[in-house]
């Protein structure tokens, strides 16, 4: 490194020898740099192999203040690294038999039926059909349920989502638009991105008569002791959550203002009433919470028993639910939504991407890898093969423009060769 670089600060637990030899250097230089060209303010990357942190660093200002330790308590919005969590959460509930992911959705949420769904994605709304029956809570999951995230610059339909969702940012609203609205294609005939996984844990609140936050802290939060994993923040946690910037141009990062309204919940006051937790975008956590969800992802998957899940539901959850890839579900063609991920040769598990076909990825990954992003360039994935997980937290958004997962996945890889 030269000595303009960023210094690179090591957590005290880290183990040496499980990485290949000389290559964290590059990854030091990568994480250096992204603070000196002002990419990102601060920047963390951990992996963890065999059970072992062998990799765990961190470089430039949190902006949270300077008495909050980053490794251990600084606090990360997550946003759509929730969608994993409430993923394991419906599975671990259809284990119990109080959720049926077979199902179709109106079979919890009567009030969604009837489904209609457009005859081309760009489609005018009323050029539509009417469904026999919605998209089952595993098509929510898998993201081919035909819901969309909106998109005010988008077809008709994204445009009336988006529409809607900014006039009502609320659980309720987005059930009132998804009742109003068609859906972007028929069921299981295509893949788009969108408020799936909000609407499962609209569902899981229904069926067991609990918040979500609730429902994952009976869990999975309390089991692993994730202690600072959360939805709603208390006042005292200000001094604790990493500042939140936007890149709106390479070089230029902006502070931002406030919170997403599909976000965590910040600062509730007493006697208000029960805030939303959006399943696929809510949560927040410290590193080392994640590191646990993570970790319990590895383990049980390669056959270790935990009271949390079984090594059945792990690997159902990392099981390409697709046939094919994503590439090939596009309804748009190449053109579509594409966000962060390398489509082609990737699949989709149940809240995760799955590495289905490697030598076809844009970026370095062994088969069977699953993981997944947030909108802050937040990303997590889990390697059987390398028997290793890897987390990466900023708090930099949107998560589309810097391609920075390409490059960390190129760096880890090198490290677990």
């Amino acid at each position: 490194m030269t000595d303009d670089s960023e210094p690179i600060v090591a957590h005290p637990s880290e183990a040496s020898g499980l990485l290949a030899a000389g290559s964290t250097e590059a990854l030091d230089r990568w994480l250096a740099d992204l603070i000196h060209t002002q990419t990102l303010p601060f920047a963390m990357t951990i992996i963890a192999r065999a059970g072992s942190i062998c990799y765990w660093r961190w470089c430039g200002e949190h902006g949270a203040g300077h008495d909050v330790a980053p490794a251990t308590e600084l606090l990360f919005r997550m946003y759509s690294m929730t969608k994993p969590m409430t993923a394991l959460t419906a599975l671990l509930l259809e284990q119990q038999g109080v959720l049926d992911l077979a199902a179709p959705v109106e079979t919890v949420l009567p009030e969604l039926a009837p489904w209609h769904a457009l005859n081309h994605p760009t489609a005018a709304l009323a050029d539509s059909v009417l469904l026999d029956q919605g998209p089952t809570l595993l098509q929510l999951l898998s993201h081919t349920s035909g819901i969309s995230y909106g998109d005010a610059h988008g077809a008709p339909v994204d445009q009336a989502l988006a529409r809607h969702m900014a006039a009502q940012p609320t659980l309720s609203g987005l059930l009132a638009s998804l009742a109003e609205l068609p859906l972007v294609f028929s069921p299981g005939s295509a893949w788009r991105y969108g408020f799936g996984l909000d609407l499962l844990g609209i569902a899981i609140m229904r069926v067991t008569d609990k918040s979500l936050g609730e429902v994952m802290r009976d869990l999975i939060f309390e089991p692993l002791a994730m202690s600072d994993t959360r939805f709603e923040l208390a006042y005292a946690d200000q001094q604790r959550l990493a500042a939140l910037f936007r890149l709106d141009q390479p070089g230029t990062l902006t502070p931002a203002l406030a919170e997403l309204p599909l976000g965590p919940v910040p600062y509730p006051h007493q006697g208000q009433k029960s805030p939303d937790h959006w399943g696929g975008s809510g949560l927040v956590a410290t590193a080392s919470d994640w590191l646990r969800f993570t970790e319990l992802l590895r383990r049980v998957y390669r056959g270790e028993s935990n009271p949390v899940a079984s090594p059945e539901i792990v690997r159902r959850m990392a099981t390409n639910q697709l046939c094919g890839d994503i590439a090939s579900l596009l309804p748009e063609g190449p053109q579509g939504f594409r966000e962060w991920m390398p489509f082609a040769g990737l699949g989709m598990g149940c809240g995760v991407w799955v590495a289905a076909e490697p030598s076809r990825l844009g970026w370095m990954s062994n088969p069977g890898e699953f993981g997944w992003g947030g909108y802050a360039n937040t990303v997590f994935w889990v390697d059987p093969v390398a028997d290793a997980s890897v987390l990466f937290l900023t708090q930099v958004m949107p998560s589309d423009r810097l391609g920075l997962r390409f490059d960390l996945h190129r760096l880890a890889a090198r490290c677990l060769e």
